[in-house]
Parts: structure tokens; sequence; C-alpha cells
């Protein structure tokens, strides 16, 4: 288990957004540069912190939409009634910042040298772990079997951008 565990302490840092893309009416992916980001792998995600000025927090955890090597996103889909995805959705801008912790998770962390065969499954809001862990395990799919199945909903929904949101290398 200490192979695949990340073994440090988590703490809050402040994130500059740099982007903040509209993937649907009511899905953004949002780009952030963590000063102290440590690296990412597939399947990890995020906490994220909304503190009001009267000191209230809400906090949420959003799996990491970006591949490893490159700067954390997150993609957020709006729900009503919410009390973070509205204001990730509607109101933050790049140049804002975010307080955000992680990666966590590295339980279940498949790499390339573990084997296979392999089968990814994915659920949530929507399939955005997806080109994590598809450019993650696409050296390997080459070389021995592997299927990535999204949910079904995801592949009539216009937030699945990412080749790797279709049923791909199912033999």
């Amino acid at each position: 288990m200490a192979r695949t565990a990340l073994r440090r302490r988590l703490t809050w840092q402040t994130a500059a957004v740099t982007s903040v893309t509209r993937e649907t009416a009511s899905v953004v992916t949002i780009q952030l540069d963590p000063p102290a980001w440590p690296g990412h792998r597939a399947g990890q995600h995020l906490d994220v912190r909304l503190t009001a000025e009267d000191g209230y927090t809400a906090e949420r955890e959003y799996s990491i939409a970006s591949a490893p090597g490159e700067p954390p996103a997150i993609t957020v889909e709006r729900l009503e009634g919410g009390e973070v995805s509205p204001y990730l959705t509607g109101e933050l801008r790049a140049g804002d910042e975010l307080e955000l912790r992680g990666p966590v998770g590295g339980y279940f962390v498949w790499e390339p040298g573990d084997g296979g065969p392999l089968m990814l499954l994915a659920g949530g809001a929507s399939f955005r772990c997806g080109p994590s862990c598809g450019t993650a395990t696409a050296p390997a799919a080459t070389s021995r079997r592997g299927c990535c199945t999204p949910p079904a909903r995801c592949r009539t929904r216009s937030t699945a951008t990412s080749s790797a949101s279709a049923t791909t290398g199912c033999r």
C-alpha cells in the first residue's frame, strides 16, 4: 500500500484561476495554478474551500480533470440550490483565487507497470476524469487488453469532449 499512497500532510493553499472554459450552459472547466502543487496522478481529486465574508466556509471535492504532468483543472456542473457550484460556474473568472488542498487519493491508482487486463469505469456529474485516466493509460493500451467505459449519460451529453469519453479499446 505504501507504494501507491502519497504520504504527505495536506494543507490549504491559494491557487490562481488561469482560465474558466464554458463546456455547456451549466458546466465549466477551471484551470488552476497553485504555487506548491506536487503533481497529481490519474484518478485523484482536490478539495475546494470557499469562505464567506462572515467566516462561513463550504468545501467540496472535485475530480482532477487534467492529465498528470499538466496544471490541475477541475470540471464543475452547476447544481441548482448548491452552495459552491453556482459560484464556480457563474461568478468565478480568470485572475480570481481559490483555496484548495490536494491532490487527494492514491490507494487505487493503476500504473502501466501494474499489468492488466484493465477496465476503467467512471461516473459523476461529468466524465472529466476520463481525459486524465485516458492519457495516463494510453501508452499501455496498445500493448495489453484494456477498456474505458464512461456512463451512458456521458455518451450523449456535450460535456464529454475528449476522445476518452467514448468507449474505447474494449476487446
